[in-house]
């Protein structure tokens, strides 16, 4: 059997070996529930929160303009990117990311891997010159494996904002987690540092450990496109 990736091979053995559809144990209705709960913006914003700037910032988004200038010597979100770029890549999948799964396009990262880097460039860049991708890559369900090359896209946008960051000195120093050269046991043993200073020295440590429900999809959008934008963010990336 021809098949063109291991996954389509094995979904075509087991529709063959095993055509009878898994009973469903979780309903729609209490997804629906769930989801809801988890990624919709409070109807209403906790006392702690100023209201009234929260309502502005939904205004001055609305105003930002539909193309933006990049004002970024180095062209962070204008600059095209190159076979150079497409090489890294690859090598970031090859190291970190060949074994995933197609998403519902069907395409995988090995396949991916063999498109010329100047073929594929040329697809990147014209995916940020229309501001848009292929409506294969944009399907979305509740859980689904999104596309590889949207995936590779989007790796290629985080890297020009990581640089950008990092160039204006816009990530702190205590940020660990996703960023190369750091470690997310550096604010451990940070911390058992402190402690054992404090003991040494008599003094008492307060700690406050804070466990930030659902940080990701509460996040104001409005409000954070208004931040990147005053912050120097602009172009076609940015767009």
């Amino acid at each position: 059997m021809d098949a063109p990736s291991a996954g389509v091979f094995w979904n075509e053995i087991k529709k063959l070996a095993d055509p009878k559809p898994a009973p469903v144990s979780v309903s729609a209705d209490s997804l629906k529930d769930v989801f809801e709960t988890r990624l919709k913006p409070a109807e209403v914003l906790p006392t702690q929160f100023d209201s009234i700037q929260h309502d502005i910032n939904k205004i001055l988004c609305t105003l930002l303009p539909e193309e933006t200038e990049d004002s970024t010597p180095e062209g962070f979100f204008s600059r095209k990117w190159d076979a150079k770029d497409m090489g890294r890549l690859k090598d970031h999948l090859r190291k970190h990311s060949l074994d995933s799964s197609s998403g519902e396009d069907q395409t995988t990262y090995a396949e991916l891997l063999e498109i010329p880097n100047e073929d594929l460039a040329h697809l990147c860049n014209q995916c940020t010159a229309l501001g848009d991708a292929p409506t294969i890559w944009l399907i979305y369900r509740l859980i689904a494996l999104e596309s590889c090359f949207l995936k590779a896209l989007t790796i290629l946008i985080h890297w020009r904002i990581f640089d950008w960051a990092e160039a204006r000195r816009l990530i702190p120093p205590g940020q660990n987690g996703f960023r190369p050269g750091y470690r997310t046991n550096n604010n451990p043993f940070i911390l058992r540092c402190l402690k054992e200073w404090a003991r040494a020295h008599g003094y008492t440590l307060y700690v406050a450990c804070v466990d930030f429900t659902n940080a990701f999809p509460s996040t104001d959008q409005p409000t954070l496109w208004l931040k990147l934008f005053r912050m120097g963010m602009g172009g076609k990336i940015f767009d």
